[in-house]
């Protein structure tokens, strides 16, 4: 499978602006039909607690754009997006929509980042999500929610393969997004790619560092500082070989051997 890390320098609170950069950074890079584009958290405005600016209307514009470039090239597009104001918040949502359009999943950050009071202004999700694409059981997550590794583990029983995480993780942490990717994908025995933002913000810098790790811990890729397009290939066939031949999921006790190697069955 093919991936697209899209590492984006966003504009803060700047919808038009950033939906135009991630048009122009697209349509410069060369992109296979069938590709997995994956943007960023919040890819319209930047990580603002300020609703009245990030969440989407009831038109969607944010999922409207994805679901146009989704057309346009022929692939498959992740991003992170704000949804509409409900009872005062709104929620910090991963969408994904398939090359036809088709909305293929829709997960909500699980684990709102308490030191900016993310939860004052967005909703908890309550559960992982796993959908599948090209024959491939896939989870994302959010940014903070890579610090909670027990919410990755059921998606994981409930047969994912591929573990996203998209975010807008700063510099003064950074060290700790690409152990803690690492992390993720050694012990879930899957491939895992992080895609993270570039640039500034008014009170916090990004080095990017968009990276990948296969499912046995190994490097892939990982971004400089600066806006780009990182394309990468991820070996599902040896993930499932190495899941095969190495336990350690089917050993979790009280769990099956089903739940953890049956590749076909449709979310």
């Amino acid at each position: 499978m093919q991936i697209a890390a899209v590492q984006l320098n966003m504009a803060w609170e700047d919808k038009a602006a950033n939906h135009q950069r991630l048009r122009d950074l697209l349509s410069a890079a060369t992109i296979q039909p069938g590709t997995l584009v994956i943007v960023p958290e919040m890819f319209e405005t930047g990580f603002s607690m300020n609703v009245d600016v990030t969440a989407q209307s009831e038109a969607r514009e944010g999922e409207a754009l994805l679901r146009d470039l989704a057309r346009q090239y022929d692939v498959t597009m992740m991003g992170g997006v704000a949804s509409p104001v409900s009872d005062g918040r709104s929620s910090n949502q991963c969408v994904v929509f398939a090359p036809d359009g088709t909305q293929l999943a829709r997960y909500q950050k699980m684990h709102p980042f308490s030191i900016t009071g993310e939860a004052n202004h967005y909703t908890a999700g309550t559960s992982p999500v796993v959908f599948q694409w090209q024959g491939v059981k896939i989870t994302p997550f959010i940014c903070y929610d890579l610090r909670f590794p027990e919410i990755f583990r059921p998606a994981i029983l409930r047969g994912a393969e591929l573990i996203t995480v998209i975010a807008c993780w700063p510099t003064v942490r950074s060290e700790h997004w690409v152990r803690l990717l690492q992390a993720r994908a050694i012990e879930n025995l899957a491939p895992v790619v992080g895609v993270n933002r570039c640039g500034e913000e008014p009170k916090l810098k990004f080095d990017g560092r968009s990276c990948a790790f296969d499912h046995m811990g190994t490097p892939l890729f990982e971004a400089s500082d600066q806006e780009q397009v990182i394309i990468t290939e991820i070996d599902l066939e040896a993930a499932r070989r190495w899941r095969s031949k190495f336990p350690a999921l089917q050993d979790i006790t009280g769990v099956s051997d089903s739940a953890v190697v049956d590749h076909s069955t449709p979310n």
